[in-house]
């Protein structure tokens, strides 16, 4: 098991959230993307919420945040192995798609 997840019990409910900072031309683009991903996520067992989320006041670096809820650390793994396949599946390369769109991200899981 991952170091950081020690403290954590096995079904302790997980919140991946991740934030991106979207260049406007790149956006419909981009949350195409983050929807077709968001669509596989929320047909998986374990999910409790799903939210993509646009800013739409304030001063931040990000304009799009992603928050999906898991009932235990198993859910997010194995979801985490369904985007994988369909990845693989697809030949969709992240890294490339986010620097070609110009945006930034940070990611973590939290509990």
């Amino acid at each position: 098991m991952d170091v950081r997840y020690e403290s954590v019990r096995m079904t302790t409910p997980l919140h991946r959230i991740d934030k991106f900072s979207v260049p406007a031309p790149a956006m419909d683009e981009f949350l195409a993307r983050i929807q077709h991903i968001h669509e596989i996520l929320g047909r998986q067992p374990g999910i409790i919420r799903n939210d993509v989320i646009s800013l739409v006041d304030g001063d931040s670096a990000y304009n799009v945040v992603t928050a999906v809820t898991w009932e235990s650390h198993e859910s997010l793994r194995k979801a985490g192995s369904v985007v994988a396949a369909d990845v693989a599946a697809t030949g969709f390369d992240r890294t490339e798609f986010l620097a070609r769109l110009g945006v930034t991200a940070d990611y973590g899981t939290y509990a």
